[in-house]
């Protein structure tokens, strides 16, 4: 058995021809397979493999690739000559360029940490390698079909009862509902094979973004979706410049008040459901701006 290849500090690579070349002098800044769509369909492969260099710190060393803008803020690079993909250039990672880590001279040299966009992994491709699935967020518009996502909140939801007290509101929780929600205010879904398998509701405030209906399928409890579904919604709070996330959750569920402390939320208030003379809910607050 021979040891791990060292990290990444630098390295070069070409294409199949040689023509394109290109070399870089800093550890990435991620490595990671992607399960895209798009990225599969431009390298005819189930799954791509990329790690990401900040600019100023890779060049092109022999003949530049061409460039092919395959959808709105996205330009891939590739030789012209023998076809070969090289990178990837995309708007929402300004400060980086993308290779592809197949095109390395020294392709052992690469260790990724994660399965990005795995939401659109094809249902052949099965893999044991034990590194996070990092799913992207869908929003939902409100003509979708709701049933799914409704039966989604419910499995989730269904684990408190006789555990809380009053009963959840996902108990009285219709399509109609989530329909007019998606409509006013925001519905992310994470998706498995075209299925929900964790979702959110986000309703902007005057001050701060309110997320509610946080649900993860009990299938895939223990893959973090709920995690990566908090972080996604910090980053709308501060994209619609609000300074503040807040969250509600019941006096008994003490796991999910470790879980929404250790994610740097503070608890803010307590109050009681109508008819209770005890608090039932804890409101929990994280600043984001």
């Amino acid at each position: 058995m021979t040891d791990a290849a060292a990290p990444m500090s630098s390295g070069t690579g070409r294409c199949l021809c040689g023509t394109v070349t290109y070399a870089f002098d800093a550890a990435p800044n991620w490595q990671a397979y992607c399960h895209c769509e798009s990225c599969r369909r431009n390298c005819s492969a189930p799954y791509t493999a990329y790690f990401a260099i900040s600019h100023g710190h890779w060049r092109w060393t022999g003949t530049k690739p061409a460039v092919y803008a395959s959808s709105p803020g996205v330009r891939r690079h590739f030789c012209a000559r023998c076809g070969t993909p090289m990178a990837f250039e995309g708007e929402n990672w300004a400060n980086e360029l993308h290779f592809y880590a197949a095109s390395l001279d020294d392709p052992t040299a690469y260790q990724p940490t994660a399965h990005a966009n795995w939401n659109e992994h094809l249902p052949w491709v099965k893999l044991a390698d034990g590194l996070k699935l990092l799913r992207t967020p869908r929003r939902m518009t409100a003509d979708e079909d709701f049933a799914p996502l409704l039966a989604l909140i419910q499995s989730a939801f269904a684990s408190m009862k006789g555990r809380i007290d009053p009963p959840s509101s996902a108990n009285h929780l219709t399509v109609a509902n989530l329909a007019e929600q998606a409509r006013t205010g925001e519905v992310w879904v994470m998706e498995d094979l075209g299925q929900p398998v964790a979702c959110m509701v986000l309703t902007p405030k005057t001050d701060h973004l309110y997320l509610g209906k946080l649900a993860t399928d009990p299938a895939f409890r223990r893959q973090r979706l709920a995690r990566q579904l908090i972080r996604h919604a910090e980053s709308r709070a501060r994209a619609l410049a609000l300074p503040e996330l807040r969250l509600e959750t019941r006096v008994e569920l003490t796991e999910n008040h470790a879980t929404f402390r250790a994610l740097g939320f503070e608890e803010t208030a307590r109050s009681a459901h109508p008819g209770f003379d005890r608090p039932t809910s804890i409101t929990f607050a994280k600043r984001v701006g």
